[in-house]
């Protein structure tokens, strides 16, 4: 008995020391400092990145020239795409169809960087941290087929060039955000999430 209440000790004295660690980093872990830019003012990527350090894009800019909401079918008439029917899964469930797009038209440049490139991947929409929205990929590729189906693309230097990036709600916060709630969210374009976390305010 009194061996068992030993090793029970231990093992809470061990716990108790790895939440300690745990909380101790967090508290002690860097932290981005965050830039707002507004709509029309090109905001430069300088050093900071996403989640490589060696994808360093110094010599980019961003200037968001504005946005739009439309249901999907919508905006895949506007833009000439054509979408696949809908289907439905193994089960006899319809395969998932995001409600809307929320188009944001944006113009990259770049002056004189040879190896950096943009990740459409994490360039992402968000609400705060309460929604995070990231560029459709179908839409994305039938807009952009030069691509060849890649969220990145690089510039030439001394070249420019807007995109229409369709973001759409995830299946999974579908019902919490229908377009009605959306369009009275503020919205904000992240194009950077180190050493400085450089934000775009959506009007």
């Amino acid at each position: 008995m009194k061996k068992k209440a030993v090793v029970i000790s231990l093992c809470s004295v061990c716990f108790a020391a790895w939440i300690f660690g745990v909380i101790y980093t967090n508290v002690r872990a860097e932290r981005p400092v965050v830039k707002t830019y507004s709509i029309n003012e090109p905001v430069p990527y300088e050093s900071d990145y996403f989640r490589r350090s060696d994808n360093i894009l110094r010599g980019y800019t961003a200037t968001v020239l504005g946005s739009e909401i439309l249901p999907y079918d919508a905006y895949a008439e506007k833009y000439n795409i054509d979408l696949p029917e809908v289907g439905t899964d193994e089960f006899g469930n319809p395969v998932y169809r995001p409600e809307y797009v929320y188009d944001i038209e944006v113009k990259f440049a770049n002056t004189d960087n040879e190896d950096g490139g943009i990740d459409m991947f994490d360039t992402l929409l968000v609400n705060g941290d309460a929604l995070m929205l990231r560029a459709d990929e179908y839409l994305w590729d039938k807009m952009y087929p030069q691509l060849a189906g890649s969220y990145s693309f690089r510039l030439r230097p001394n070249t420019e060039k807007v995109f229409h990036i369709p973001f759409v709600v995830e299946s999974v916060y579908s019902k919490r955000y229908p377009i009605e709630k959306i369009k009275k969210q503020k919205m904000a374009l992240v194009i950077s999430q180190y050493p400085v976390k450089k934000i775009i305010e959506i009007p």
